[in-house]
Formats: C-alpha cells, sequence, structure tokens
C-alpha cells in the first residue's frame, strides 16, 4: 500500500496528501475480497488440494488411515472434541510446526479440517505452497502421490454424521 501511495505521490507534484490517501484507499479496495471469496477462489483455482466429505474420511480412515490434522484453536477443540487421532495444529502455528510431525516425503494422505470447512481450505493451500501433495517440480499431484484434502463441513459435519469424537482423551459418539 505505501508503494502505491508513494507512486501516486511521484504522479503529480501538485496531488494533495488527502487526495493521494483518497485514491490508495480505492486502489486497496479494488483488490481486497471478502474471506468467503477468497475460499471459493482457492477451491476453482489450487487443483493441488482436494476435497471429502466426513462419510468419505470415515471410509478412508479403514482403509488408508491418512494423516488428520485439526486446524481449530485450542478453546475450540476443547469444547467440542477432535476426530480421534488428529493432530492438534490450530490455523496460527500449523505452517511452522507441520514438519515436527508430517515430514514431506510421508506417503500417507494428509486431510486437514476446521470447525466448518472454510479454514481447513486455508490450511490445505499452505500446506500445498509446502509442498505436501505436490511432486516435485511440478505444480500439480503426481498420480498415486500424496494428496492434500480439505474436510467438507469439518468437524460439524463429522459430529452431525454420526462418527466419534475424542474429548479428554475418550472416544464417544
Amino acid at each position: 500500500m505505501l508503494a502505491n501511495t508513494l507512486r501516486l505521490a511521484r504522479f503529480s507534484t501538485t496531488t494533495s496528501f488527502a487526495a493521494v490517501q483518497q485514491r490508495t484507499f480505492v486502489i486497496s479496495a479494488l483488490n481486497q475480497k471478502s474471506f468467503p471469496a477468497l475460499v471459493k477462489e482457492i477451491k476453482e483455482t489450487n487443483k493441488n488440494i482436494h476435497y471429502l466429505s466426513p462419510k468419505d474420511l470415515h471410509s478412508l480412515q479403514t482403509t488408508q488411515p491418512p494423516h488428520v490434522i485439526d486446524v481449530r484453536e485450542r478453546h475450540e477443540v476443547q469444547a467440542t472434541g477432535t476426530i480421534p487421532g488428529a493432530i492438534i495444529l490450530p490455523r496460527g502455528i500449523l505452517e511452522r510446526d507441520v514438519s515436527k510431525f508430517i515430514k514431506q516425503s510421508d506417503p500417507r494422505d494428509v486431510v486437514v479440517y476446521c470447525a466448518g470447512g472454510f479454514r481447513s481450505v486455508l490450511a490445505a493451500e499452505s500446506l500445498v505452497r509446502l509442498g505436501y501433495g505436490v511432486a516435485e517440480g511440478e505444480g500439480s499431484s503426481k498420480k498415486g502421490s500424496t494428496k492434500v484434502w480439505s474436510l467438507d463441513e469439518g468437524m460439524d459435519g463429522w459430529v452431525k454424521n454420526g462418527f466419534q469424537v475424542e474429548k479428554d482423551g475418550k472416544i464417544s459418539k
């Protein structure tokens, strides 16, 4: 934003600071997106992120157990519990700490989830940018390689479907 301000200021030496601020605001407003619009854009454009329903995840856990990452905040996890066996990595520290739990060379898929399925899309995009689920040197997943998934409907959908929840070390429905 400062670069735009400086560029506009150099454009005319007679331009007042208030005019520069107004133009800067207009330029910034044109580039802004709403959170739902950003999520929609990622879903439409990032082909390295895959999506699955709670039912699909439940089935996948019995055949090819993936790494499951809960990206909700600690207070959300304490209130509702987690999907059994999930790694708790809140969205704010995911990029910093994921490699402590999952190596990029690990052949298992990675599923991320949040409360409703929106933050997990951003988390999945971050994992792809870090190199998870992307073939080395390529822009798309190679056939048969590890995939990064975002859980549609998140924990809300998991609970709504009646699947088991782990809370305080105990598993229940």
